[in-house]
């Protein structure tokens, strides 16, 4: 067999890659999304493994997180271990941050020329960023991202509203981005033997994740219409993203019926989706699917919490061994996180 791991490859243009993409998403067709059927999102029950870890419950979790992410590339956990009044403690700080003045707000505007950092604090209403596009999303948000490497983002670097203004607001987010964390972790072994390598394989690739926390609020259609996108349609950067939304909106394509559809709430359960630097990581295998986002009620404000969850931000992802062949090569060069359109974004 030759050395696949030696194929040259031009370099990923981050920038090219960004504007395919947005182009590519203006041309969806986003009509007319269906409910969505029994099956259609799978639902993995992570309790008994991460109870006991005996193997042939990881076993079996990594057989449903195969066909979950190679056919659907959206899931559903349940038996997750983060307790349901730290998530509904999350929605209380998110709806709590954007009752906040807008003045107060605007005075931790994300990209702000006095802050050093880029990509963290308030992103108001009609913003074009996260993903970019021409029109604005019908959305406003607060952002908190941690970057070990070599930009040492950390949670103090971070626009935070000052404790007097929203006491304990920080101390809660906070907590529940450590609790995201700590589960992402722990899905890890189960990525990893989903993709036939040991449960170790992504030890050391993060030893130093980084994700961007987002609370996001979406103002009533009766009060902004039914002509906009709370977020538009896009594909994720990420490694994967962890969701917890509060009530509909989210639309997902689905692949096996060729149509969009709207993922139903699942009581205590997070919606898990892979990113675009997943499927780059495992050859394709793992699918990266498009989706947007709305407010479906009249009246009431629509929040969610995503975690896009990545690797080390310096750390280069080889193809995945197990993902590559003499007849199956590698498609895309080693890439790290600060070396992808996630960064052209501006996250």
């Amino acid at each position: 067999m030759s050395d696949i791991s030696s194929r040259q490859f031009d370099l990923i243009d981050p920038v090219e890659k960004e504007a395919r993409l947005r182009s590519e998403s203006e041309s969806w067709d986003t009509s007319n999304p269906q409910p969505a059927r029994a099956g259609d999102i799978p639902v993995l029950d992570l309790e008994r493994y991460f109870f006991d870890g005996q193997p042939a419950a990881l076993k079996k979790l990594a057989n449903e997180l195969y066909y979950a992410s190679t056919r659907v590339g959206f899931y559903y956990v349940t038996g997750h271990g983060v307790p349901a009044k730290k998530v509904q403690q999350a929605f209380h700080e998110n709806q709590r941050f954007h009752a906040l003045p807008l003045e107060i707000k605007l005075s931790i505007q994300m990209d702000r020329p006095e802050w050093p950092v880029t990509g963290v604090g308030y992103l108001p209403f009609h913003n074009r960023k996260l993903p970019a596009r021409k029109k604005g999303n019908a959305n406003e948000a607060f952002i908190v991202k941690r970057e070990l490497g070599p930009r040492n983002i950390s949670l103090d670097d971070n626009q935070w509203p000052a404790e007097q203004v929203l006491p304990g607001f920080r101390r809660n987010v906070e907590s529940y981005a450590n609790a995201i964390e700590g589960l992402a972790m722990k899905l890890l072994p189960i990525y990893a033997r989903a993709l036939g390598v040991e449960a170790g394989y992504f030890d050391q690739a993060f030893r130093s994740p980084t994700y961007r926390l987002r609370l996001s609020r979406y103002p009533s259609i009766k009060k902004y219409g039914t002509e906009e996108f709370g977020i538009a349609p896009h594909v994720d950067t990420t490694f994967f993203t962890i969701l917890a939304q509060d009530s509909e909106g989210l639309i997902i394509y689905n692949e096996p019926r060729k149509c969009w559809i709207k993922a139903p709430i699942i009581d205590d359960a997070f919606i898990i989706n892979t990113g675009e630097l997943l499927k780059q990581w495992t050859n394709d295998l793992f699918i990266s699917v498009k989706h947007f986002a709305n407010n479906n009620t009249d009246s009431l404000s629509r929040y969610s919490i995503p975690v896009f969850f990545n690797a080390t931000s310096d750390y280069r992802m080889h193809c995945i061994p197990t993902c590559c062949a003499d007849e199956n090569p590698p498609k895309y060069p080693a890439v790290s996180y600060l070396e992808s359109q996630a960064v052209v974004q501006g996250e």
